[in-house]
């Protein structure tokens, strides 16, 4: 809703400076000596307008006349005002992934954004304003505030890191906030899916095509005793565009390529390294996003478990052993034991000891060829499968109460579990190796890895030292008070009430995480990577608005004409200027 309803009626403005020039001109008069004044009794009127310009005169009633002529001219123009009271609550839902840090410094569609949410401000009156920031998850960045001025500190917490902006999520939270009653604004850099068309809403894209190149996926994995890194870098721009790809490992530069990539082509990078190789940084050279121009590749983590086996039978014994060191799993040391491979009928004894029991073959094993029944869901269970095998096992076997079955033929159990009230976790094995066939296929190393990996998952520090930003890190920490320093300095601490937390990560960069005594602490990095294919692309990227807060007979049901006031005010000036000019005898 415009201020002033017919704005081309300023027009009569001009009728301010011609009343002023009238007070200016005056007439020449030449002295003439007559014999009488009788007929010049009005001789002072007369001298009253002319063709001289001589020094203005400014009587009471010339502010009066132009008093009400800009009175006048300003009614005609129909000015509105926004009634207090139809006043709404404004929300304003803000991109929060990184494409709106894309372009150089003052154009980038974050500062226009703020420069808009400024403007829309000041044109408009509004109860209250809150800002939700949309990245993986809606999150306030504060509480109301009644001006704009009061929401300078939270466009500092406005800080565009996210990989993604959930944009859906943060305006259904925008609504339950405004009881559907609050005027609702999108601030992006892309076009909506769907235009608004019902509700209070208006979307705002500020963004701009640019050409990028980015990191979309980035590895370090073990490969035996090495490593091997992967790298895939993506041109998603709307042409095609060229870049430097480098490589390095502290002050040694490993890989130095320039890469020329057409329209949504990607380019795929691996490379062996000794597994000692410390921390690798990829850089690309500068171009519109610079969130995406860098990766950090750490050593990756190689967990291993202290397992000792309590098998007196040699052939048996060999068979595990061989099966342990398969996995690449296995500690050199089993002391202190985690995993303990046994045939007794007692737990094994221990703090965080687990259990694997392989119970004796019985007198007359019975075979087993399916169907065998496997407990998907079960860690033990991953990328194993028992097709045309034979299962050696104890006839009639039961199951236990609180024995989870694993794997079953039929209803006789051949893999149990059993977890203990103080976390340790307990296996039973029903498997006889001289009536089975299941040792001799890639499956058995298989599901000794996968006991020794479920183990390590309930170890103390960190699973893997390379993340994606926008996912979970799990950490397992080694006493309920955690030091987590964060890529730009800052230290926070964390408590652990249970025995895993997820750290709170907001920015890519490198982490250090710590636990535990000072005698036995535990001190670990890891690195955290923004590499997100969709948010790289700028070429989506566009200037537009979408949506309105409601109809326009709403919306002049909210303003209030000021024009009656304006007149009466005229009118009241009008008999002043009147009184005077009768108080004067008619005359000026």
């Amino acid at each position: 809703m415009p201020a002033f309803t017919y704005p081309l009626a300023w027009i009569a403005a001009i009728t301010l400076p011609t009343l002023a020039a009238i007070y200016f001109l005056r007439h020449r008069f030449r002295r003439q000596q007559v014999s009488s004044l009788l007929l010049w009794q009005i001789h002072q009127e007369s001298r009253e307008g002319g063709r001289r310009v001589e020094k203005p005169k400014w009587p009471l009633v010339f502010f009066l006349e132009l008093i009400i002529l800009a009175l006048l001219v300003l009614a005609a123009t129909g000015p509105r005002w926004q009634v207090p009271q139809t006043t709404r609550p404004l929300i304003v839902v803000l991109d929060d992934s990184q494409s709106m840090l894309a372009g150089p410094e003052g154009e980038r569609p974050r500062d226009l954004a703020l420069e808009k949410l400024r403007e829309i401000a000041a044109s408009r009156s509004f109860r209250s304003f809150q800002l939700i920031a949309a990245g993986n998850t809606p999150r306030l960045l504060g509480d109301k505030a009644r001006h704009i001025k009061e929401l300078e500190t939270q466009f500092e917490k406005w800080t565009c890191q996210s990989p993604t902006a959930k944009l859906n999520g943060a305006l259904g939270l925008a609504r339950a906030i405004g009881h559907q009653n609050a005027d609702l604004l999108v601030l992006t850099d892309e076009a909506p899916a769907r235009p608004p068309t019902l509700g209070r809403l208006r979307w705002v894209s500020l963004g701009q095509p640019r050409i990028n190149f980015a990191f979309i996926n980035a590895a370090r994995t073990v490969h035996g005793t090495e490593d091997r890194v992967m790298l895939e870098i993506a041109n998603p721009s709307a042409s095609t565009g060229t870049n430097t790809l480098l490589l390095t490992a502290g002050t040694n530069v490993l890989h130095r390529q320039t890469l020329t990539l057409k329209t949504n082509k990607t380019h795929r990078l691996t490379l062996p390294l000794s597994g000692k190789t410390p921390g690798l940084k990829a850089t690309l050279g500068p171009d519109a996003l610079a969130g995406d121009n860098q990766v950090h590749l750490l050593p990756p983590h190689r967990p291993q478990v202290r397992v000792r086996i309590s098998i007196e039978n040699e052939e048996l014994n060999q068979l595990v052993t061989e099966s342990l060191a398969a996995t690449g799993l296995r500690a050199p040391k089993n002391d202190p034991s985690e995993l303990v491979i046994h045939q007794s009928d007692s737990v094994p004894a221990g703090k965080d000891v687990w259990g694997l029991r392989w119970l004796p073959a019985p007198k007359k094993p019975e075979r087993y060829t399916g169907p065998f029944v496997m407990d998907a869901n079960h860690p033990l269970t991953r990328g194993i499968s028992l097709p045309g095998i034979v299962w050696g096992g104890h006839p009639g076997a039961t199951n236990k109460p609180s024995y989870r079955p694993v794997i079953t033929a039929g209803n006789i159990p051949l893999l149990t579990h059993h977890p203990e009230p103080d976390g340790r976790q307990q296996v039973t094995l029903r498997y006889v190796p001289a009536h089975s066939t299941l040792h001799t296929t890639q499956h058995w190393p298989a599901l000794f890895w996968n006991l020794l990996d479920w183990r390590t998952q309930s170890q103390p520090g960190l699973h893997k030292t390379n993340h994606r930003l926008g996912t979970d890190v799990p950490y397992r920490p080694a006493s309920e008070h955690i030091t987590l320093n964060t890529p730009n300095g800052k230290k926070i601490k964390l408590e652990a009430p249970g025995e895993e937390i997820r750290l709170p990560i907001s920015v890519p960069g490198i982490y250090k995480v710590s636990s535990g005594s000072n005698t036995n602490q535990l001190n670990e990095t890891f690195a955290i990577n923004f590499l997100a294919g969709n948010e790289s692309n700028l070429s989506r990227a566009t200037t537009g608005q979408w949506g309105k807060w409601g109809t326009e007979n709403e919306i002049r049901m909210e303003y209030a004409s000021i024009l009656p006031y304006l007149v009466l005010l005229a009118l009241a000036v009008m008999v002043w200027h009147l009184y005077c000019i009768a108080r004067q005898g008619g005359r000026v």
